[in-house]
């Protein structure tokens, strides 16, 4: 490892603050840092802005400084430079599922940490294209199909490695990786999925049929939905960006990615602590 890279959400409070510890950290180990051109203003004296893409192509190691949704950023441009780079999500403001070093917490975790041994997480990541238009995009959280607000309920058919699994009458269909099962797939309804766990869970959202249930399918199988009906507004979201428009006949295509995302965790919570909190689960748990 010789570059360490920085992509953060400027509008939390701290940034600069962590920025220098990390500039610390790097000078400590040999190691150079650069930052995205948008964090310039915050970044130490004498490290080097780049573009976003080639920070992203030089860097070996990337520090996501924000919430879940910065370290999603992070992971989709990695994708798209076709790297595994991995990444550290510090957690600017609550805790997150994603980024789990809370802001108080990453000091500590820095005396800590050895850049030539990093305890990583792989990650399944999701691939969607709309058949035969060639242009794919990546998601670690997870795929969302949906209607438009004032649109109509959408019909679609659903068939996993060719075969129907079945038409639904629903506002649209979330296919999340476990690392997404506690995201929008939670909120409608689908499961909590432990993330070394490879899997990809299809929810539907709001069905016309109460008998529709969420659907866990084996990471090698190929998704299809075919468009039966809907309208102009009908979008393909990954990781809550609209990648797609879809029309009526078009079949959207999801599978497992070939690249997986590579977290750090390094974390003072695991993944069931983060879950009790987060969640708020009760019950008279007894900590040891």
């Amino acid at each position: 490892m010789k570059t360490v890279g920085i992509i953060a959400n400027t509008s939390k409070s701290g940034i600069g603050t962590a920025a220098a510890h990390v500039f610390e950290w790097t000078s400590l180990h040999d190691l150079t840092l650069i930052v995205d051109r948008s964090f310039g203003e915050f970044a130490p004296s004498g490290v080097t802005c780049l573009a976003e893409t080639d920070l992203v192509d030089a860097a070996d190691l990337i520090f996501a400084f924000g919430g879940d949704g910065t370290l999603l950023t992070a992971a989709r441009r990695i994708a798209v430079a076709g790297r595994e780079t991995p990444i550290i999500g510090v957690n600017m403001g609550s805790l997150g599922f994603l980024t789990q070093i809370a802001e108080d917490e990453f000091v500590d975790v820095l005396k800590r940490l050895s850049p030539d041994r990093l305890p990583i997480s792989s990650r399944m990541m999701l691939s969607v294209e709309i058949a035969g238009k060639g242009e794919k995009v990546s998601a670690l959280n997870d795929v969302v199909i949906a209607k438009g607000a004032d649109s109509r309920m959408l019909f679609f058919e659903a068939r996993v490695d060719g075969e129907i699994v079945t038409r639904y009458a629903a506002d649209g269909l979330i296919l999340s990786t476990s690392t997404g099962s506690t995201a929008h797939s939670l909120s409608a309804g689908g499961p909590v999925v432990a993330p070394n766990l490879k899997a990809m869970i299809a929810t539907p959202i709001c069905p016309h049929s109460l008998s529709m249930r969420s659907l866990v399918i084996p990471p090698s199988a190929v998704i299809e939905v075919e468009m039966l009906s809907c309208d102009e507004k009908t979008i393909v979201a990954a990781d809550g960006h609209k990648a797609f428009r879809v029309s009526v006949g078009e079949t959207v295509v999801i599978r497992r990615a070939v690249l997986d995302a590579h977290l750090v965790e390094i974390a003072e919570r695991s993944y069931y602590e983060i879950l009790r909190i987060k969640m708020r689960w009760a019950g008279g748990v007894r900590e040891r």
